[in-house]
């Protein structure tokens, strides 16, 4: 059949393009309305021929998309990230499509290196991985723009090897001498290149190992954690957090509740026949275990991750690789392996080093302690200097070929530990920092270097002029969100953010940034009752402020603001 389009052209045009119909609608309405039936095929063509414009803008022409994907990869968000947060604000883009955006301008991400400690890690990881194929089919990185490989500089000067040999020696001396005396805790394995204490009991409660209460157990890995999983929501539902503050009675009762509820504990201790001291011991145990899941649920989200360390320093992506490239020289042109093996000195006579070559660093960190972020800003540089100081460590491993081997007993020792590593479906993941390039130990290598990291324990008995250990992140997280009877931004979206200071000062700050142009009239702390309706708590003064946090200590603490005009 030959259809006349002609007097249908005002009317497709009008629905495709001005009220965006879908060709299925188009090709109903036109069926119900005039009887007008070719296929979907003829309307494609018979709309190509009349040079109707295309109804789906090319991302890389959107400029309002285009301009909301800079802006979330300023601000270090993920691919999976980034796609959720463009649906949720009704952008209409593929994940394709995102990835040739991000690749045209080279919006790239840092692929983390290592190990993966999560399903998820692992799929942002090959997301990255193909962002930089597409990059590469764009054009987008040329032979010149390509990251180099590190240059791993030759072994260091013997002079070096033997001074730091002698150091380590008169570290051994100092240990054994505090281990006869009871001066320190005792180590079961090989730490930092100094050896294992001779094997034996614990000498008091206190220093039984989770390894060694998952032995007295004869816990396995799976059994371990639904053990603790167990016990972490138990104690959340009870608001326990603390052993000493819950009380001997309530403790005993809940660890009771623990074995009664849990076949396997039951298993352990009602089946199995034993003596009264190995029943004592599987109590110690399960008193182990179960004191470390409330430490952990006490410092829940106070560690700061390598992404949240980025945002308090305002660095993007690329901003991030180049300051941290330039560390990563600093620290290839010495010989040192660890922080701890060129103590607390020489650590900060490098980061100076650092910050005076970076004009990026030298303008964030310019307002100085008179920042209420600056302690916050502190400890996120610290943070990507860690970070930055166990890469050069794995580098190194890689050019001599000894990048995470394992002896059997290490591989031992990495299952016990794994117990309380995160997986997907784990409850208890996340009480563990999820920062996937948190500071561990090096791999063992078999050169000279190997044995030549320091106990920190050892470096403030050997040298009585090294500065204390900074003490733990207190960063509390809150939740903020304006009151609806907000004069400006009622209508935006929750937010997470961060405390340190706990003061009204640095609550200001954080608002400022997030809220331009208006000023706090009112500020409350929420909680919710038994029925789920909200009780605030008006909040002036810094007493006030750190009274609240403590109160809704491991929960969540939710801020709301009534904002106005400044």
């Amino acid at each position: 059949m030959v259809y006349n389009w002609e007097p249908h052209k005002d009317a497709l045009y009008k629905l495709y393009i001005e009220e965006r119909k879908s060709l299925e609608e188009i090709m109903q309405y036109m069926r119900d309305s005039t009887d007008f039936s070719p296929s979907k095929r003829a309307f494609q063509t018979q709309f190509k021929r009349w040079g109707f414009p295309s109804k789906r803008k090319p991302a890389h022409r959107d400029e309002d998309l285009v301009e909301r994907v800079r802006q979330l990869w300023e601000a270090n968000y993920s691919q999976r990230n980034m796609l959720a947060v463009l649906h949720a604000e009704g952008h209409d883009i593929k994940e394709r499509e995102l990835m040739r955006l991000r690749a045209k301008h080279r919006w790239l991400m840092r692929i983390p290196n290592g190990a993966k400690q999560t399903p998820m890690d692992e799929e942002e990881a090959s997301f990255e991985a193909q962002l930089l194929r597409v990059a590469q089919e764009e054009g987008a990185l040329t032979e010149q723009s390509q990251p180099m490989q590190p240059v791993i500089p030759d072994e260091p000067p013997e002079e070096f090897v033997q001074r730091q040999r002698e150091r380590l020696e008169q570290l051994k001396e100092i240990s054994e001498e505090r281990r006869k005396k009871k001066k320190r805790r005792r180590r079961t394995k090989e730490y930092a290149g100094l050896p294992a204490d001779p094997p034996g009991p614990p000498r008091f409660p206190s220093e039984t190992t989770l390894e060694e209460s998952r032995e007295i157990l004869s816990l396995s890995t799976k059994q371990y954690r639904m053990i603790r999983d167990q016990f972490q929501a138990m104690c959340e539902a009870e608001g326990i957090l603390q052993k000493t503050v819950a009380g001997a009675d309530k403790w005993q009762a809940i660890k009771n509740r623990l074995i009664q509820e849990s076949d396997i504990l039951q298993a352990r201790f009602y089946t199995d026949p034993t003596d009264p001291v190995e029943a004592k011991k599987k109590e110690l145990a399960l008193d182990v275990i179960c004191t470390d899941v409330t430490k952990r649920l006490r410092t829940m989200g106070r560690r700061l991750t390598i992404l949240e360390s980025k945002n308090v320093l305002g660095l993007n992506p690329e901003q991030s690789r180049q300051i941290r490239s330039g560390f990563y020289d600093i620290l290839m042109s010495e010989h040192y392996t660890s922080k701890i093996e060129m103590g607390p000195e020489k650590w900060q006579e490098l980061k100076d080093r650092w910050i005076g070559n970076t004009p990026l660093l030298q303008h964030i960190l310019a307002d100085g302690a008179n920042n209420p972020l600056h302690e916050k800003k502190t400890s996120a540089l610290e943070l990507l200097c860690r970070d930055v100081m166990k890469r050069v460590r794995d580098d190194r491993a890689k050019k001599k070929g000894t990048f995470r081997q394992k002896s059997v007993q290490a591989s031992v020792d990495t299952e016990m530990e794994s117990a309380s590593q995160p997986t997907a479906d784990n409850a208890y993941a996340p009480l563990q920092p999820v920062n996937p390039f948190s500071e561990v130990a090096a791999a063992a290598q078999n050169t000279d270097l190997s044995v030549l990291q320091i106990d920190p324990d050892l470096l403030q008995a050997a040298e009585s002029n090294v500065a204390a250990a900074p003490p733990v992140s207190a960063i509390v997280p809150v939740y903020i969100r304006p009151h609806p009877r907000s004069t400006l931004y009622a209508n935006t979206k929750m937010w997470l953010g961060s405390l340190s200071a706990r003061t009204i000062e640095e609550l200001h700050a954080l608002l400022a940034v997030k809220y331009p142009n208006t000023k706090p009239a009112r500020i409350e702390g929420v909680e919710k009752d038994a029925s789920g309706n909200e009780i605030p708590y008006q909040i002036d003064e810094d007493d006030e402020l750190d009274a609240y946090l403590d109160h809704v200590q491991g929960r969540k603490a939710t801020i709301v603001v009534l904002l106005q005009n400044a």
